[in-house]
């Protein structure tokens, strides 16, 4: 009697076929994670990778995944899109001549794998794991430390080691590690140098956003202590520094887009409109191209703090000539920056501009109805201001 044979189970890297790749002069390795991929792509989405995206960033209620899930996800199909775009592959190319066999047989499981299951971290490509996300806020937090006269990890490392290894601080226990927190950045501070004070203040940046997860910071404590630390680190005077605005400028700008806690979310303004005129198209230029960058490697939330950096560096240095550009790229996804930069307008009796700056905006969006409704009021008081 003949045994029957049993299905192979594949896992998402497990090796499903190679392709030479002449103008790369190497072999494309197909995976079953690209396998199921294209299965999706095609069967789920007609083919369209942006309607696929899109299915990923918002997935049906009750499909569990964490951002992080997502996020490698994401870049794994963004990667394979690119993959296939450069060197002239179609979805076809890729499956091979059992393609259409395919489509119907690992059709429930690619459902499964990639819509359905959270990927177990065992199980996660490469492109899964190593995210823009997660590289661009390494480099945020530590990647331009060589650029500083002397390297912050000179003091993270010892300020790290203030927190217990693992657990949590309790809203009445941050009392007491704010102390300690305290103690050292000021016992450090009265007794150095320039180069040392700027390496002082941001290993402190660093180190209280890698463990804040940690706390309960429901009292408020860690975060004054932060914005604290924020404020006379942006002051200090780096004229003898040897480090160039242009090195200091770029590690703080990515810091402040990746610092996801709200800090400094006080601090800000008042940092953007403190800047040496000198430094503005400097700051700029960084802002924009953080915003151009982040946006084509689809990291969304980010992109998203950029532009409103941006926004807020032109609102407070009254860079008029910028609004309505800027308005047009905000929409109504977020209310704040758009109705600061038309009340900056109005402040300064610049009335078309005020009212334009919502007119740029309007469209559909999360606070569409709500920006409709300012529009209309300050329309009513513009009405009464000048007759």
């Amino acid at each position: 009697m003949t045994t029957p044979s049993r299905a192979v189970t594949h896992h998402g890297n497990d090796l499903y076929r190679e392709i030479p790749l002449p103008s790369a002069r190497k072999l494309f390795r197909v995976t079953y994670w690209d396998v199921w991929m294209l299965v999706v792509l095609v069967s789920e989405c007609n083919g369209d990778w942006d309607k696929f995206a899109n299915q990923l960033r918002h997935p049906d209620q009750g499909i569990v995944f964490v951002h992080r899930e997502i996020d490698g996800l994401l870049n794994h199909l963004r990667l394979l899109r690119q993959t296939l775009a450069q060197h002239n592959l179609s979805i076809a190319d890729v499956l091979g001549e059992d393609a259409t066999h395919l489509l119907k047989s690992e059709k429930r499981r690619a459902k499964r794998k990639i819509l359905e299951d959270s990927p177990p971290e065992w199980e996660q490509s490469p492109w899964m794991i190593h995210t823009p996300k997660e590289e661009r806020k390494a480099r945020a937090l530590r990647g331009n430390w060589d650029r500083f006269p002397i390297s912050p990890a000179h003091y993270a490392e010892p300020m790290a080691r203030l927190f217990k290894p693992s657990g949590w601080y309790t809203e009445n226990q941050s009392f007491a590690l704010e102390r300690k927190l305290s103690g050292f950045v000021d016992r450090k501070a009265a007794r150095a140098s320039l180069p040392e004070l700027i390496a002082l203040y941001r290993a402190f940046l660093t180190v209280i956003i890698e463990k804040m997860n940690m706390v309960d910071d429901s009292y408020g404590v860690i975060g004054d202590l932060s914005s604290r630390v924020f404020e006379e680190y942006v002051k200090l005077d780096r004229a003898a520094l040897a480090m160039s605005p242009a090195d200091f400028f770029q590690d703080l700008i990515e810091w402040l887009i990746w610092e996801d806690y709200g800090l400094t979310y006080q601090e800000q303004p008042v940092f953007f409109a403190g800047l040496d005129p000198e430094h503005l198209p400097l700051v700029e230029q960084i802002l924009r191209t953080q915003w151009d960058e982040l946006r084509e490697l689809e990291v969304e939330y980010q992109t998203e703090k950029a532009l409103t950096m941006l926004g807020m560096l032109c609102t407070q240095q009254q860079l008029f000539d910028r609004f309505l550009d800027l308005a047009k790229e905000m929409g109504t996804r977020h209310w704040q920056r758009i109705t600061t930069m038309s009340e900056m307008a109005e402040k300064h009796k610049r009335y078309e501009l005020a009212l334009a700056v919502y007119e740029a905006c309007l469209g559909p969006g999360m606070h569409e109805t709500f920006l409709r409704a300012k529009y209309a009021e300050l329309q009513k008081r513009i009405k009464r201001e000048v007759g």
